[in-house]
């Protein structure tokens, strides 16, 4: 195996393992939460729903394992070190506590290291592989993860500060910029949600940064159509638009359509008034989660305060993804409908 495809192979185990782990309750969170209202039995499903995200180091460690033609106890062993070095477990007096998903950089890098522990030893422990490569192949990786988790999180921290440099332009520049940012940024190992809250995105800014994972999604979304399966269309249209890192990692050309496009859409979102709050920024238009924000912190007439979040969520998207990526085929260079192929 080429050192390239050790390192695709991991990346696509982690797109599929986002999709695996957040389409659920991508389809139902908000849905659950709207009708626990009504009955506690719901809210119990919606737990059981966002608690399944909890593992997502977990099930992109085993998913890259798969990739890499690991058998059952090297995928586990690697889901393992994926967890550890997530950060996502936080030891307390009281026990243990599970964080979110962890840091998706972090979780990378750590799988990275893991990985290639477990292809440099291979057989050579023969029948002891089973008692030492859990600890050499999991755990050591793991805590290598951790000890490099601060300047993972660094990075993080870098990106909060430009966004909070855009929030001090006029408000128009401000939604474009951030727009053109989320949407440029979506199919990376970055946690855009971090960001949002780290830097305490409401308002303008917070509609924006949701707009621009509407961008990201929408632009791949008319790549795949005519390339890709109906599994992954129907991913994309939810809102699960970080399956396709492997093929933005590849294909980074792709950069110039989410630009373009988040330009067209953040400047929509700005006349029509998108809204959002810090824990709204981020989710784009998974689950409704920035539609249903946005409306309700809108001034005015809510029938007309939901054709503004039509035009900016739904027409304007799907026309400008569309036009734009027509455009490109047929004037950019080595802009080609292939390079959307997305293989799990």
């Amino acid at each position: 195996m080429s050192k390239k495809d050790f390192f695709f192979n991991i990346l696509n185990g982690m797109a599929i393992g986002i999709v695996v782990s957040l389409v659920t309750s991508a389809l139902l969170g908000e849905i659950l939460k709207f009708l626990g209202r009504y009955s506690e039995v719901f809210l119990i499903i919606g737990n059981a729903v966002n608690s399944f995200q909890l593992i997502t180091s977990v099930i992109i460690g085993v998913l890259a394992g798969i990739n890499l033609k690991f058998d059952g106890i090297r995928s586990v062993i690697l889901g393992g070190a994926a967890l550890i070095g997530s950060g996502a477990l936080l030891f307390e007096e009281s026990g243990i506590r599970i964080q979110g998903m962890g840091d998706l950089i972090n979780v990378l890098v750590t799988l990275i290291i893991a990985a290639a522990i477990i292809v440099l030893i291979g057989d050579k422990l023969g029948s002891l592989n089973i008692v030492f490569l859990p600890f050499l192949g999991g755990v050591v990786p793991g805590l290598i993860g951790l000890l490099i988790l601060p300047y993972s999180q660094a990075v993080t921290t870098a990106l909060g500060d430009v966004i909070t440099r855009f929030t001090e332009l006029n408000p128009l520049l401000m939604t474009i910029f951030i727009c053109v940012f989320y949407s440029a940024l979506l199919a990376t190992p970055i946690s855009l949600i971090a960001i949002a809250t780290v830097v305490g995105l409401s308002g303008l800014a917070s509609g924006a940064a949701n707009l621009g994972i509407l961008t990201a999604c929408m632009t791949f979304l008319f790549g795949s159509i005519g390339v890709n399966n109906k599994g992954t269309i129907i991913a994309l249209i939810i809102g699960t638009g970080k399956m396709m890192m492997p093929v933005y990692f590849k294909h980074p050309i792709i950069v110039v359509p989410l630009i373009i496009n988040g330009i067209i859409v953040g400047a929509t979102g700005y006349f029509m008034n998108v809204q959002g709050t810090p824990m709204s920024a981020g989710f784009g238009h998974t689950g409704l989660v920035g539609p249903i924000n946005s409306l309700a912190l809108m001034d005015g007439s809510t029938s007309v305060n939901i054709v503004k979040l039509t035009v900016a969520y739904l027409i304007v998207p799907v026309i400008a993804a569309f036009i734009v990526n027509k455009l490109c085929l047929k004037f950019l260079p080595n802009y080609t409908k292939e390079m959307y192929l997305f293989k799990p």
